[in-house]
């Protein structure tokens, strides 16, 4: 027993009223709720959130939840992680409401991310309503979609989260030529923990931030599409255009946040069957597009 699914994740932003507007009106997404302290609960289907965003000047990472099936589930992830040496505290009853769950254990991974792992997500009662017209998130059994996140030692951090959180390798990409990166920093390795090609990827790349990016699935490309335009009219900095990857297939681009990292915006990702799933390497992310917009969406080298 491991991880189903990215169930949420939680960011500091420092400007709560740009983030409400975005993730209305170019995102989507629904504010379900304001806790006392302004932080922002974002509903994108039937769970009550898939997304926190909490007061604080780091525009950054703040944790990343990971949901097991059960509370027997979850008492053997922990005591897995405890037997490797990995630091584990149950989570305040404080935690667990403002998680809106039923039980939750938080640790950090090896590159320091913090990281939760829970069980009974809260489960809303009445129908998802998009900030903006769309069909809505492919989430369901393959989660609110996936992240990836900067990686001092990606290979160390790889075996992290395959041999105690259950992940299983899908394919790497070395992007070390295409981006002109040393290849230590080129590499990135691509995690799934359900039928998502990937819930979570890991690199050396140079980014300032933890959080490189979200990726959220949506049910429509033209969804996809009119997000496009939305972010053209905005100036909204586009960090990759729309394209097509290589590795899982999606069709999407990538915009900045107000925060500064950036969201994947897709549609038509496939789905991992481990019964046949062969693991493999890429020396590009994209078949077509995807070029290179906003230069801090990585930082290449010159020469």
């Amino acid at each position: 027993m491991g991880v189903t699914q990215l169930g949420y994740v939680g960011v500091y932003v420092s400007d709560l009223s740009r983030w409400e507007g975005f993730v209305r009106e170019v995102l989507g997404m629904q504010v379900m709720e304001r806790g006392e302290d302004g932080t922002l609960y974002v509903r994108m289907d039937e769970y009550h959130h898939r997304i926190v965003l909490h007061p604080g000047e780091q525009d950054d990472l703040a944790y990343v939840g990971w949901q097991v099936a059960t509370e027997v589930a979850l008492e053997e992830v922990r005591r897995r992680l405890e037997g490797a040496g990995v630091k584990v505290s149950r989570g305040t009853s404080a935690e667990v409401e403002s998680r809106k769950v039923a039980a939750l254990y938080k640790f950090e991974d090896p590159d320091g991310h913090p990281s939760e792992i829970f069980c009974g997500p809260l489960i809303a009662e009445e129908p998802f309503m998009p900030g903006r017209p769309i069909q809505g998130f492919r989430t369901g059994p393959l989660g609110m979609g996936h992240v990836v996140v900067r990686s001092q030692d990606p290979e160390r951090t790889r075996a992290f989260y395959c041999e105690l959180l259950g992940f299983r390798v899908s394919d790497y990409i070395d992007m070390s030529q295409q981006l002109q990166l040393p290849p230590e920093e080129g590499l990135l390795i691509f995690l799934h923990c359900n039928g998502r090609h990937h819930s979570i990827a890991l690199g050396r790349f140079p980014f300032p931030k933890r959080l490189h990016h979200i990726m959220v699935e949506l049910a429509s490309l033209d969804d996809v599409g009119r997000a496009y335009d939305i972010c053209q009219r905005r100036e909204i900095p586009i960090g990759m255009s729309l394209g097509k990857h290589t590795n899982d297939h999606m069709i999407s681009f990538y915009m900045q946040t107000p925060s500064g990292f950036y969201i994947e915006y897709g549609w038509g990702g496939r789905v991992v069957d481990d019964t046949h799933w062969q693991v493999t390497t890429y020396r590009s992310g994209s078949f077509w597009g995807h070029h290179l917009v906003h230069r801090p969406f990585i930082e290449q080298r010159e020469g």
